[in-house]
């Protein structure tokens, strides 16, 4: 079985989970991370040097990295094409996405506005973050296909970006008026394994004067 290490409050361990639960794919998780721990364990720097979570485990082996455990998923269990070219185009787009959507989103805008007092916040970092989310978000919405990404089934892109998308909606910032995509959101939060394992409250996250 399938065991996945990581906290379920983490942004990069909830796409995955949601991935696993819309596969139909037997798994466990652990808390691990964060809070709970256990990153620093000889254990678990084999499985991950860096000691980041999610790391999944399967049959003595082991993948770190959020995308690439998503890949590894959509390839065995899921829909992604064999065809190179195919496969490529999808992917461009879940690339896309951890570059130019979770960078300012989760590392600056959510850390910021969360994890660092009001008085110490970089203001001129979130402001920028603002405008690369505003110009990103254009082009993802402008390229949907349908209620999902690619037209009417999930694919790689969905659980990539739309993994994200309740944090976007939730964060108070300067977003974009994007009525295509708080369409698409609405369309996943529809999706019950969605609802439970990626609109998870992140309030008790907020530090004091944050």
């Amino acid at each position: 079985m399938i065991k996945i290490h990581g906290r379920i409050t983490s942004a990069n361990v909830q796409p995955v989970i949601w991935c696993l639960e819309e596969l139909g794919v037997d798994y466990e998780r652990l808390d691990v991370g964060g809070p709970f721990g256990g990153t620093d364990t000889p254990e678990f720097r084999a499985m991950n040097p860096l000691g980041l979570v999610p790391v999944l485990e399967e049959d003595g082996q082991s993948i770190a990295e959020a995308a690439t455990i998503l890949r590894y998923l959509m390839r065995k269990f899921g829909n992604h094409p064999a065809d190179p070219m195919a496969a490529a185009q999808i992917e461009r787009w879940a690339d896309m996405s951890r570059q130019h959507i979770y960078v300012p989103l989760i590392p600056t805008i959510f850390l910021q506005k969360i994890r660092v007092t009001v008085e110490d916040r970089n203001n001129a970092a979130v402001a920028q973050a603002e405008a690369a989310l505003k110009q990103a978000m254009a082009i993802f919405e402008a390229n949907i296909k349908g209620p999902y990404f690619g037209g009417e089934e999930l694919n790689l892109v969905d659980f990539q970006i739309g993994g994200l998308l309740y944090r976007y909606f939730e964060l108070d910032f300067d977003r974009a008026d994007l009525p295509g995509l708080k369409a698409y959101y609405d369309n996943l939060c529809l999706r019950p394994a969605y609802r439970e394992n990626i609109m998870i409250d992140f309030s008790a996250m907020k530090i004091p004067g944050a």
